[in-house]
């Protein structure tokens, strides 16, 4: 009797927030049995206001979409203000992608340390499957450390010089700290620059060998060296020519 009540209960409110025809849209394209389902198991406040603030057809993509047993944790453990900004800006294509590969904790935790702005600007700069790769290579802890340590701008063409592999290897073999303060020192563009031109494998050895410091100075210096210029070979066109004319003459 208390499970009939409370059906009665949250159908009334959603004809209340929602209004007669939302509600009954959503009731017709999922199914009284989807739509409640969901409601019993997840925060009802929580449902409701995605219904308020999400389309008739992006909730129900979104229902569609994510498989009821990761959508329920994934509501339970996200603020669902941050869901619709997901769902507006990320798209549900890469919202489905992230929700089953990842685990509801973890998403709580890196929205809770990056914000759904800045989530949003990764994936769409270096794409879903490509930011997991990173995730899975490097670990949560030291990719969430080093996307606070950066601005998007900045992380996302270091995503982009170095593989999940090489950046794995940096933090391994170095830590987090560096990275920023080199793209700090050197601007990223020059630090990029830097490592395309020598290479990642031997950027590392030169880090080991002088130490970051030590290594800044270095650049500094010859930053500010006045280099001899030598004088400039002779050309081939005018060497040529003046054989031809000795030829000519004999």
């Amino acid at each position: 009797m208390k499970k009939v009540i409370s059906t009665i209960q949250n159908a009334l409110e959603y004809l209340d927030k929602l209004g007669p025809q939302k509600s009954f849209q959503l009731f017709r394209n999922l199914g009284y049995e989807a739509l409640f389902s969901i409601s019993e198991k997840v925060d009802h406040k929580k449902l409701l206001y995605l219904s308020q603030h999400l389309t008739e057809k992006e909730i129900v993509s979104l229902i569609q979409s994510i498989s009821e047993p990761t959508l329920v944790r994934l509501i339970g453990e996200s603020d669902p203000a941050d869901l619709v900004f997901f769902v507006k800006h990320l798209g549900l294509s890469e919202l489905t992608v992230l929700a089953h590969a990842l685990p509801a904790e973890d998403v709580k935790r890196i929205n809770q340390a990056l914000g759904s702005k800045a989530i949003v600007e990764i994936l769409q700069g270096l794409g879903s499957r490509e930011s997991l790769d990173y995730l899975n290579s490097v670990g949560l802890e030291a990719f969430l450390d080093l996307a606070k340590s950066l601005p998007s701008k900045d992380f996302i063409p270091l995503a982009k010089a170095l593989s999940p592999e090489e950046c794995a290897t940096w933090v391994k073999k170095r830590g987090v700290i560096e990275i920023p303060l080199l793209l700090k020192e050197f601007g990223t563009k020059n630090a990029l620059q830097l490592l395309k031109k020598i290479g990642f494998s031997k950027v590392l050895p030169l880090l080991e060998l002088f130490g970051l410091e030590e290594l800044l100075a270095l650049a500094t210096l010859l930053s500010e060296m006045k280099l001899p210029r030598g004088k400039k070979p002779l050309q081939k066109k005018k060497l040529s020519s003046g054989k031809k004319k000795g030829k000519t003459r004999r």
